[in-house]
């Protein structure tokens, strides 16, 4: 349990992996010559490696640990040959992959001794380590460990920083003020604000001297505590100071030196407290008490006074306040070094036996009050030398730096987070310093700074800093050198674009001016912004040109030239699919320069197994066909005609795949959803296009169609009427039979217009021209196959069919109760040709004798027909029935009756 707690601490376990740990196990391995280095962290019943070079996995089962027993050592752990040890010869790793015959590894021990786990080496052969090898794994084993307590460290400052923040935001009895190097303010706390009078804006940039009295300007004293900040690391001062009402109080002070990470000197901290009514008070007493206790309230430091045994004998009364003491009788007696912990307790130990023995002791550590505040101080012990001149009693001189140590970290945090900001920003961004000539014209420009995303998207390395543009691209244009030249002359920021071709990526560039020479840029990539709006060009062009075009083939070529342009494609376009050979036919199409065409007529499956989703109506997106389990095998065969990458959309129509919208690049490529929304709005809009064009073809053909039919209809009613009124023997006679054929005529044109427009099935048009006799439906017998009458012969053979029957209601089988008709048909082949038998006979009539001249519906039935489809029609009168027989080819029967180009 104080193992997983203690890594509970750390904040370690499954974090992402991090260079400093990586770089060990990798000097481990080397070091040690062993292939396989592991940090393992032992956590409940499994250990995690938080870094591992050679090994692969990211944990194993606890049962699996051999560091589990490094952990009970406190020294290099080793098994020369783990199939030979009993704890280790059944153990996975040994028995199974990866085989393991060696380890060594150092445990990881917490300063408060508790072991976390351990770096290890491995090897697949027996080994043995050399003393300087156990000493490489001991010493990195401590830096896993100091790396840890580091990293824990940072993590609990930053936790604290938004309570230091508080702190130094409420600490209104403070004054803090920071400077630069030329005395002139750079932050003004609220507590100076409240003290001095002035606001942050008021005296940011403006010198620190303003709130000193003149006496103390004219005097120097300014710059003297920066000189004692710099050379002795703090200026303290107890001194009037100015209000910005021009009042006077009197304030006690520290100045103190800021450097950044390097340690170079880049300001001061000035921390004032009015203590006015304290020196009031101190200056009362004075009067009063003896030097020492005036020297001792005074000062703003704690300051005991210790036995040989470290009790305490003496504490100041500003030691006590500090220590937020009621008196000293609180502390009086009390071990000294009992008020420190852990690691300073031992630091307050050691000064303590460095000034007894005669020397000064110095340590910086945090303590608490008798309240339980925490506090930083720094601590100064000196020997007290009696007659003998040997120590009998030590001084000890702690002071308070909390607020320094918070300012230090403040501004140290502040560095940190602004320099993540920076790295860890998805937006380039470097600074720059210009290069001109000696006629002062720019031509290079020096990298000052990069951050990690900038690198990225240039292409170039983190190590580019300090060095100029032209040595990594000679031939860079001058026209991006001009323009931050121009930045930083005129100092007016400007954004312009700047594309990278091997990136394939646009970035709008924004620059401004830093100082006299340098410059800053922010790259924003906006290549899905520039991608987009060429697509958005590219419908609007598009829906252009289609929109002035009747010509389908142009249509599939514009569209296949702006899918192919727009893409970047090697290859785009329509072909014609056929569905069961499964083969497409391509016609010009669209390719890039430098590539041959596609064209002509190629087998799906010559090209992989994906044929089968398309004709289910389903795209058919391959990013890489190298790699796709459909086409891989038929690689060879895309890459010859330059295909690396496809995407397939299909064109339905009935459920069967008829056309083909193909968009191919020749390289490996990821299609992006945008992409393939795209190209189906290209085949969306090619496709009405092309529906478009077959509509207005069809309208023109239906009404060339009508205007046909409407002529033809019309010469058979004259003919009809003319033939039927010239063999009449009555009006009323003439008004019947007429009226009769013209019904027939009427059911046969409607039938046709019922189906499509041309033809109709043999059956239901047999059915229509005997439907004025339904009241009889069962003295109609009707056999025979299905197949389609085409218009032309459609209307004659529907009025010999009535004919038939009118003439059979008349005088034949239909004029009586029993009497039938059968209408039988059936294909054969006649010459080698298919041919169709029509068979009209009536049976159960009246006796039947041959008529003694023939009428118009008797040439009707005889001759009509021939004419119409090249049929021959033979009428008999047995007694016991007429029958006619009509033998046709099967062409003629459905041969179309198309209008004449003219009409």
């Amino acid at each position: 349990m104080r193992r997983r707690a203690e890594l509970a601490s750390y904040a370690i376990l499954d974090t992402p992996t991090e260079s400093g740990f990586d770089d060990i196990v990798r000097v481990a391995s080397e070091v040690c010559g062993m292939p396989v280095s592991l940090i393992s962290l032992l956590d409940g019943d499994r250990q995690w490696f938080k870094a591992e070079t050679g090994f692969g996995q990211s944990e194993t089962p606890l049962s699996q640990s051999i560091c589990a027993y490094a952990v009970q050592q406190d020294d290099v752990f080793e098994i020369e040959d783990l199939t030979q040890d009993a704890r280790t010869s059944d153990n996975a790793l040994v028995t199974g992959g990866p085989r393991v015959r060696f380890y060594a590894g150092a445990p990881l021990r917490t300063p408060d001794g508790v072991a976390l786990g351990a770096l290890c080496v491995l090897d697949t052969k027996p080994n043995k380590l050399t003393p300087s090898q156990a000493f490489v794994l001991r010493t990195l084993a401590h830096q896993v460990v100091t790396t840890l307590e580091l990293r824990r460290s940072l993590r609990l400052r930053k936790e604290g920083d938004r309570r230091n923040k508080a702190i130094l935001e409420s600490a209104v009895d403070y004054a803090i003020v920071s400077m630069d190097l030329n005395g002139m303010v750079t932050s003004w706390s609220p507590g100076a604000e409240l003290i001095l009078g002035w606001s942050e804006a008021e005296m940011r940039g403006r010198p620190a001297r303003v709130f000193f009295t003149d006496e103390d300007v004219a005097n120097g004293v300014p710059e003297q505590e920066m000189a004692s900040a710099l050379m002795q690391g703090r200026g303290t001062d107890e001194r009037w100071h100015l209000r910005r009402d021009g009042g006077l109080f009197w304030a006690n002070g520290e100045m103190m030196p800021l450097r950044d990470e390097e340690g170079r000197h880049e300001g001061f901290l000035k921390i004032l407290r009015d203590r006015t009514e304290q020196r009031d008070a101190a200056a009362k007493e004075q009067a009063d008490a003896a030097f020492m206790r005036g020297v001792l309230a005074s000062s703003a430091d704690c300051i005991k006074v210790l036995d040989p045994d470290a009790r305490l004998t003496f504490m100041n009364e500003g030691g006590l306040a500090v220590m937020e003491a009621e008196d000293f009788n609180q502390v009086k007696g009390c071990d000294w070094t009992g008020f420190w912990h852990g690691q300073a307790r031992a630091d307050a130990k050691s000064a303590f036996w460095e000034a007894l023995s005669g020397g000064t002791g110095h340590f910086q550590a945090q303590a608490d009050t008798l309240k339980g505040t925490p506090k930083w101080w720094d601590v100064q012990v000196t020997p007290i030398r009696g007659a003998d001149g040997r120590p009998e009693r030590l001084l000890v001189v702690s002071r308070d730096i909390t607020r320094q140590r918070a300012s230090e970290q403040l501004v140290a945090d502040s560095e940190k987070r602004w320099r993540g900001l920076f790295e860890g920003m998805q937006e380039g961004f470097f600074s720059g310093e210009i290069i001109r000539d000696a006629e002062g014209r720019p031509f290079d420009y020096r990298f000052v700074e990069i951050n990690p995303a900038f690198a990225a998207q240039s292409g170039l390395p983190v190590e580019t800093v300090g060095r100029t543009i032209r040595e990594f691209i000679p031939d860079i244009p001058n026209w991006p050198i001009e323009t931050y030249a121009r930045v930083v002359d005129t100092g007016t920021p400007e954004v312009f674009e700047i594309s990278v071709s091997e990136l394939g990526r646009v970035f709008e560039v924004r620059a401004y001016r830093e100082t006299e020479r340098r410059f800053a840029a922010m790259f924003i990539d906006v290549s899905d912004r520039k991608r987009a709006d060429m697509r958005r060009t590219a419908l609007v062009e598009l829906g252009d040109r289609l929109r002035n075009t009747s010509d389908a083939t142009e249509i599939a070529r514009v569209a296949a030239e702006i899918l192919g342009r727009t893409l970047g494609l090697s290859h785009a376009g329509y072909g014609t699919v056929d569905h069961d050979r499964e083969t497409i036919a391509i016609g010009e199409g669209w390719t890039a320069a430098g590539i041959p065409g596609i064209g002509g007529v190629h087998g799906f499956r010559d090209y992989g197994t994906y044929i089968d989703a398309l004709k289910n109506g389903h795209a058919v997106i391959i990013d890489d066909v190298a790699e796709d389990r459909r086409t891989a095998s038929d690689a060879g065969a895309l890459a010859a005609i330059h295909v690396r990458s496809l995407l397939n959309l299909p064109l339905m129509e009935h459920g069967r795949f008829i056309a083909l919208l193909y968009a191919v690049k020749d390289t490996p490529y990821v299609w992006k959803p945008e992409e393939i929304s795209f190209a189906n709005n290209i085949a969306d809009r090619t496709r009405a296009a092309l529906a478009r064009i077959e509509a207005e073809e069809r309208q023109r053909t239906l009404n060339l169609e009508l205007s046909h039919r409407m002529k033809n209809m019309l010469a058979m009613v004259q003919s009809i009427a003319t033939q039927t009124m010239r063999t009449a023997t009555d009006l009323d006679a003439a008004k019947e039979v007429l009226a009769g054929r013209l019904i027939a005529l009427s059911k046969s044109h409607d039938l046709l217009l019922g189906g499509t427009v041309g033809s109709a099935p043999i059956g239901t048009l047999i059915e229509s021209a005997l439907q004025s006799h339904e009241e009889t439906p069962s003295r109609f017998v009707l056999e025979g196959p299905t197949f389609t009458v085409g218009s032309k012969a459609a209307m004659s053979l529907s009025l010999m069919l009535h004919e038939l029957a009118t003439n059979a209601a008349k005088y034949g089988a239909l004029s009586t109760v029993g009497g039938k008709v059968s209408v039988a048909w059936k294909l054969g082949d006649h010459g080698g040709e298919p041919h169709c038998s029509l068979r009209w006979s009536e049976t159960g009539g009246p006796a039947v004798a041959p008529p003694t001249r023939t009428g118009f519906g008797s040439r009707l039935i005889g001759r009509g027909l021939a004419g119409s489809f090249g049929g021959e029609v033979d009428l008999s009168y047995p007694v016991g029935g007429v029958v006619c027989t009509i033998q046709a080819p099967l062409r003629g029967l459905q041969a179309e009756d198309a209008p004449p180009m003219g009409h």
